[in-house]
């Protein structure tokens, strides 16, 4: 954490910079994470600061591409960008708690999201194949095109039920009582919908890679999901964490569960 901000009675003044923020070309407002005590490395004393985009101080460096394509994802900078006391979210140091708490919240909307595209995939496939009959043949009558479908619409079903109970155990006993559910429902997710795509592409061939079909997008933009919100690894870190004891099932001190 590089982003610093320094108090002056009522002001607070920042100073560093902040990449991958998603929708910043359009954003009126940015929230800003920096460092306000303690020392490098530290989980506490980090601030969260709803800032202003034209706020004196701010600057768009650059948007990022990704993935070959460009995006509305942008790097920012803060040069002496000064805010009120009262621009804090969530209170003074407590940062990191209010990015674990959006934390569980995106990662089961990003595993939902993922199964839902997943099922179309697998849907579209299906379709094509009882449609396209090369040689005379369906492509649905090869078992090198239905096993691998069928093993993809098999974990899309646990997939869902897995996420339907996760969902309902959040909202009836708190995010954080199942934050280990909720990172299997996002790792597993985003690698099926990757799979899934990946394979609508093989059954439409060389329709299926081109831009007349949704497939090669939906890869793309689904394939950041096992990046954001946390990596794969930080996923399956989190649930061995539980599954060993490392890590209790308690909402962080001054977060809603």
């Amino acid at each position: 954490m590089e982003t610093s901000a320094v108090r002056t009675g009522d002001t607070w003044t920042i100073n560093g910079e902040k990449s991958w923020n998603t929708g910043i070309h359009r954003a009126s407002h940015i929230l800003v994470i920096a460092r306000t005590s303690g020392k490098a490395g530290d989980a506490s004393g980090l601030t969260a600061f709803l800032v202003p985009t034209d706020t004196a101080g701010f600057k768009l460096e650059e948007m990022l591409w990704t993935f070959n394509m460009p995006t509305d994802h942008g790097r920012v900078s803060f040069t002496d960008l000064q805010v009120p006391h009262s621009s804090i979210f969530g209170g003074e140091g407590k940062a990191l708690q209010v990015v674990q708490h959006f934390f569980n919240e995106n990662r089961i909307r990003q595993a939902a999201s993922s199964l839902g595209a997943a099922q179309y995939c697998i849907n579209e496939s299906v379709k094509y194949a009882l449609k396209r009959a090369p040689f005379g043949k369906p492509l649905s009558s090869n078992q090198g095109i239905q096993f691998p479908l069928v093993e993809l619409q098999t974990q899309a079903e646990m997939l869902r039920a897995l996420i339907h109970k996760t969902a309902w155990q959040m909202d009836t006993y708190g995010a954080f009582s199942v934050s280990d559910k909720i990172s299997m429902c996002n790792f597993v997710a985003n690698r099926l919908c990757c799979d899934a795509s990946d394979q609508a592409m093989q059954v439409h061939g060389g329709l299926g890679y081109s831009r007349h079909k949704p497939f090669e997008h939906i890869y793309r933009h689904h394939r950041r999901y096992r990046i954001t919100e946390g990596t794969e690894e930080i996923q399956k870190r989190r649930v061995a964490g539980y599954m060993f004891g490392f890590m209790d099932r308690k909402a962080p001190k001054g977060v809603s569960t």
